[in-house]
């Protein structure tokens, strides 16, 4: 057997390349949203927030027919099954997740909802002077200026969620020793953190990346569609 095959026997392939990319493009776009929001350069800042809401479409049309770690059914539950995750967390037996854990699963609900309120809001967000949003033209005098004044707070608790997210990845990496962050770039996790030894690895079905394809460039249409109402 090969060092590769090795490797690859002591590895569970668990989330596809699309969800990665879409993972890694946001990172990016995100922070260049912040970047290019402080220098005023809102050519590119109004362009990213495009590109950011495109991505979001494109990560809920994913959640329903991608890969099974990448379904919302997958991982989205119930209370509970936070609470235990906690205490497995912080206890001293393992945390063994196919895909996200139950309390990382409302995160990422809770950070696409944040991250469509934002983009959403600067949709109708004007300076009064030369900066206007794409759909400032067919809204009220009163609902923009909430939008705005909304745009502008709301980046607050996305820095929360973010902060959160981060200290997360970081506490499993310290307290449990899983990298969280080197699975989400490689696809893969070790097997001792899918499933205890000897017991069978839960299966994964991968979507087609074609079927990745499509939903992005529906979720392009449908931002192209939602900038051109404003004229």
């Amino acid at each position: 057997m090969s060092i590769e095959q090795e490797k690859d026997k002591d590895t569970v392939r668990i989330w596809d390349l699309p969800t990665r990319l879409f993972k890694w493009a946001l990172v990016v776009l995100v922070v260049f949203q912040v970047l290019s929001g402080s220098l005023g350069w809102f050519k590119w800042h109004f362009w990213s927030g495009y590109a950011i809401l495109t991505l979001l479409i494109f990560r809920v049309l994913w959640g329903v027919v991608g890969s099974t770690t990448s379904r919302f059914s997958h991982f989205v539950r119930g209370p509970l099954a936070g609470l235990s995750h906690i205490r497995d967390l912080l206890g001293a037996g393992a945390a063994r997740e196919v895909g996200h854990n139950a309390v990382g699963g409302w995160m990422v609900i809770m950070l696409i909802l944040a991250l469509l309120v934002q983009v959403g809001s600067g949709l109708f967000t004007t300076d009064d002077i030369a900066v206007d949003g794409p759909l400032v033209a067919i809204a009220g005098e009163s609902w923009v200026k909430s939008m705005t004044s909304l745009h502008k707070r709301w980046i607050v608790l996305l820095y929360v969620l973010v902060g959160l997210h981060v200290l997360a990845a970081v506490l499993y990496l310290v307290v449990k020793k899983q990298n969280l962050i080197a699975a989400m770039i490689t696809g893969r996790k070790r097997r001792d953190d899918v499933a205890p030894l000897g017991a069978p690895v839960p299966k994964v079905r991968f979507a087609s990346n074609v079927l990745a394809l499509v939903c992005l460039v529906a979720a392009a249409a449908i931002v192209y569609g939602v900038v051109r109402l404003g004229g």
